[in-house]
C-alpha cells in the first residue's frame, strides 16, 4: 500500500520534480519504505510515489514504474489479489516481468487489454496509468472505493491528483478553502459526502468506486463507470440456508486465502464482534491447514483496542476468538498521555470531518507497526450489507410496525431487542410491546380505517443520499427499491461504507500498515446482494448468513452474540475528563465556548454538545 500523486499541466508550465515533491510531501505517511518521482510528458507531467512495501521488497517494485519501452507509466496503491493467475495469462500472451510485484501485472494487463484489465481484477486500488504515444493519463479506482484517489482539475490549466485530500494544501496556484454548502452538509452529517465523491473543500473531488477517467490536453473529463452492482447480481441463489451458507463461506475463505499473499508479516484487527472475529478464525484456519505459497510465516498475530473500565472494552470476547484458535492476542490501550495533541496531529493528518477522533481505531495499527506488523486483515463491510447497524433494524421495524404483518413486526422486535445490551432487554421488550398494542388501537379504528381507503400510505422514505450534482456519467439510483433493499444499497454504496473506508484508511496508512478486507471482496458482495433479505436478518439476528457459515468454524458465544459495541473513541469521557481543559481553550465560537463552559459549571457535556464541541474543534483543525 502506498500513497500516490499527479500533476499534469496543459497552461504550458512544467511540472519540476520539486513541486510534485512538495505536492506529496503531506502524504510521506503512506509509504516510509521509499519515494520516487518522475517528469514525464517533455515536463508538462509529473507523477510522485511514497512506498510501503509489502509485496517483491527489492527495488525491482519501485514507483512509479515502466513498462514497455517506457510507453507505460503507472503510480499505483493497492494489492490485485489475484494477479499470480493473471500473469500466468500475461506470460502465455508473450510478456515478460522484471519483478515478482503485482503493479507490474498491472501495468502489463492495461497494455494488452486497455480499460478491460479493470474487470480481471479481483482487489482494491486506485491507480493511474500515462500512455506516452496516445499522450493520456488513465485514472481508476476499484469496484467499492476501499482506495482513495481525490483529484483537482482547473480547465486549461491543471489537472492534479493524489491519495489524500491534504496534498491540495501543497499545490502550486491553488488556495485550499472549504466549499461552505458541503461543509454544511457534512456537519451535519459525517458520512454525507464520501460515498457522493465531494469533499468539503472548493473544487477537490474523487474518483468515484467502480469508475475511471481519462485526462488528454484538450479533452473533456468526465468520470465512466466500469463497474456497476446491478450487472453482477444473480438468480442462481441456492433455495435453503444451509445451502447458501455453504457457498458463502467457500467464497469467503478463498477471500481470505488470496488476501495472505504478502513478504511482510500479518495480523488481524480484532474487535471481539462477529466480523472480524470471522476472518481471524478463518484466517487461522487456512494458515494451519492450506498455508498459501506466498506468505510471510508471522501471520498470526491478533490486535485489540482496550478501554478498561468503559463500554467500549470488548478485551474479553476478543480474548475468547483468540483462544478458540489458538492464536496470539496483544492488547493495544490508548494512552491518554498527550492525548490532546495527539488528537490534533491525527485529525490534521487525516483531513476531513469525522463523528468522533480516530485515535481509537488508529491506536490499533500504531501498535501494530510497533510490533512490525504492516498489513492488517479487517472485518469491515458486514454492516452494511446484513443490517448490522439498530437504526437500520429501526427502520425494518417501524415500517412493519405501519406498513407491515405482525409476523414481521415481531420478527423485528427480537432482533432489535436483542441489540442492546443484555441488562436493558426486559425494559425494551416492554416498550415494544407497548408500540405494537398502540399500533392495534390505531388500526382497528374507524378513522384509520377511513384513511386508509381514501390515501395509502406514504412509503418510508429514509436511507437516500444528499441530492448533489452526479459526477458519474450513470450514477447509482436506488430511490425506487423497497425499503429493505434500499437501505442496504445506499448505505454500502453511498453513504456508511465509503466513509468508514476513508476513516480506516487514514488511521492505519498513518501508521504505516495496509488494511485487507475479505469481505469486501466482489465475488462476496455480489453474492452478498443477490441473496433475499430473509438470509441477512432473521431468527433473532442480524448478519444471519455469516452466523449459519461460521457454525462449528469459531467461538459460539461470539458467533451468536447480537450486542454491537463499535470501536468509536469514547470521546464523551474523553471531553469531560482528561481533555475538559483543552476543549475550552481550543473552541473559537464564542456562543458555543459559553455554552460549553456552562455545561463545565453545570457538571458535564450533554452527549449533544460533545459533539458540538467536537465539530468545531474538527473543522478548525483541518482549515489550519
Amino acid at each position: 500500500m502506498c500513497g500516490i500523486t499527479g500533476i499534469y499541466t496543459f497552461d504550458g508550465s512544467f511540472v519540476s520534480k520539486e513541486q510534485i515533491r512538495h505536492f506529496t510531501s503531506p502524504i510521506q505517511h503512506r509509504g516510509m519504505d521509499g519515494e520516487a518521482y518522475e517528469i514525464l510528458n517533455r515536463g508538462f507531467l509529473g507523477l510522485g510515489h511514497r512506498r510501503l512495501s509489502i509485496l517483491d521488497l527489492s527495488e525491482n517494485g519501485r514507483q512509479p514504474m515502466s513498462y514497455a519501452d517506457e510507453r507505460y507509466w503507472i503510480a499505483y496503491n493497492g494489492e490485485v489479489y489475484n494477479f499470480p493467475e493473471i500473469k500466468k495469462e500475461l506470460e502465455n500472451k508473450g510478456h515478460k516481468f522484471r519483478s515478482q510485484s503485482d503493479t507490474e501485472v498491472v501495468l502489463a494487463s492495461y497494455a494488452e487489454w486497455g480499460k478491460a484489465c479493470l474487470d480481471k481484477f479481483n482487489g482494491d486500488w486506485a491507480m493511474a496509468i500515462w500512455d506516452e504515444r496516445e499522450q493520456e493519463l488513465f485514472l481508476a479506482r476499484d469496484r467499492f472505493g476501499v482506495k482513495p484517489l481525490y483529484y483537482y482539475h482547473k480547465p486549461g490549466h491543471v489537472f492534479a491528483f493524489s491519495s489524500e485530500t491534504t496534498s491540495f494544501k501543497h499545490l502550486q496556484g491553488y488556495r485550499r478553502n472549504f466549499n461552505e454548502q458541503l461543509l454544511s452538509i457534512n456537519i451535519n452529517d459525517p458520512y454525507a459526502l464520501e460515498g457522493l465523491g465531494y469533499t468539503p473543500f472548493e473544487n477537490i473531488l474523487q474518483i468515484l468506486p467502480g469508475h475511471c477517467m481519462i485526462v488528454k490536453k484538450g479533452a473533456e473529463i468526465q468520470q465512466k463507470r466500469w463497474w456497476h452492482i446491478a450487472e453482477h447480481l444473480t438468480k442462481d441463489i441456492p433455495k435453503s440456508l444451509d445451502e447458501q451458507s455453504e457457498k458463502f463461506y467457500d467464497i469467503f475463505r478463498d477471500s481470505c486465502k488470496i488476501r495472505l499473499a504478502s513478504d511482510v508479516p500479518l495480523g488481524t484487527a480484532l474487535s471481539g464482534g462477529v466480523d472480524s472475529s470471522a476472518v481471524y478464525s478463518v484466517v487461522s484456519d487456512i494458515l494451519n491447514n492450506d498455508l498459501p505459497d506466498r506468505v510471510n510465516d508471522d501471520s498470526q498475530r491478533a490486535f485489540t483496542a482496550i478501554f478498561p473500565g468503559l463500554p467500549q472494552d470488548e478485551q474479553e470476547y476478543a480474548q475468547r476468538a483468540s483462544e478458540y484458535v489458538g492464536g496470539n492476542i496483544q492488547t493495544i490501550e490508548t494512552t491518554i498521555d498527550n492525548l490532546s495533541k495527539t488528537i490534533e496531529t491525527e485529525t490534521k493528518k487525516a483531513d476531513f470531518l469525522s463523528t468522533s477522533p480516530i485515535h481509537s481505531i488508529s491506536s490499533v495499527y500504531a501498535g501494530m507497526k510497533r510490533s512490525d506488523i504492516s498489513v492488517s486483515m479487517d472485518g469491515h463491510g458486514v454492516d452494511e450489507m446484513m443490517y448490522g447497524y439498530r437504526d437500520m433494524v429501526y427502520a425494518l421495524y417501524n415500517h412493519a410496525l405501519f406498513h407491515g404483518t405482525q409476523s414481521e413486526t415481531q420478527e423485528y422486535t427480537k432482533v432489535l431487542q436483542a441489540m442492546y445490551h443484555p441488562d436493558l432487554w426486559q425494559s425494551q421488550k416492554q416498550k415494544f410491546e407497548q408500540s405494537f398494542l398502540e399500533k392495534s388501537r390505531r388500526e382497528n379504528s374507524l378513522i384509520y380505517k377511513l384513511k386508509k381507503l381514501i390515501k395509502s400510505q406514504p412509503a418510508y422514505n429514509s436511507f437516500l443520499p444528499v441530492r448533489l450534482d452526479s459526477l458519474s456519467d450513470k450514477p447509482y439510483d436506488f430511490t425506487s427499491f423497497p425499503l429493505s433493499e434500499r437501505m442496504l444499497y445506499n448505505q454500502f454504496f453511498q453513504h456508511t461504507l465509503p466513509a468508514l473506508l476513508r476513516n480506516f484508511d487514514r488511521a492505519s496508512m498513518m501508521n504505516g500498515v495496509e488494511i485487507r478486507m475479505p469481505f469486501m471482496d466482489w465475488r462476496l458482495v455480489t453474492y452478498v446482494f443477490s441473496l433475499p433479505v430473509s438470509s441477512k436478518i432473521g431468527m433473532g439476528f442480524t448478519k444471519l448468513i455469516l452466523r449459519q457459515a461460521m457454525k462449528g468454524k469459531m467461538d459460539e458465544s461470539i458467533r451468536n452474540r447480537t450486542f454491537k459495541v463499535g470501536i468509536g473513541s469514547p470521546v464523551e469521557h474523553w471531553f469531560n475528563g482528561v481533555l475538559k481543559e483543552w476543549v475550552m481553550d481550543n473552541i473559537k465560537e464564542e456562543e458555543l465556548k459559553e455554552e460549553i463552559f456552562s455545561a463545565y459549571q453545570k457538571g458535564a457535556l450533554t452527549s449533544t454538545q460533545v459533539r458540538q464541541a467536537w465539530m468545531s474543534l474538527n473543522v478548525q483543525l483541518i482549515s489550519d
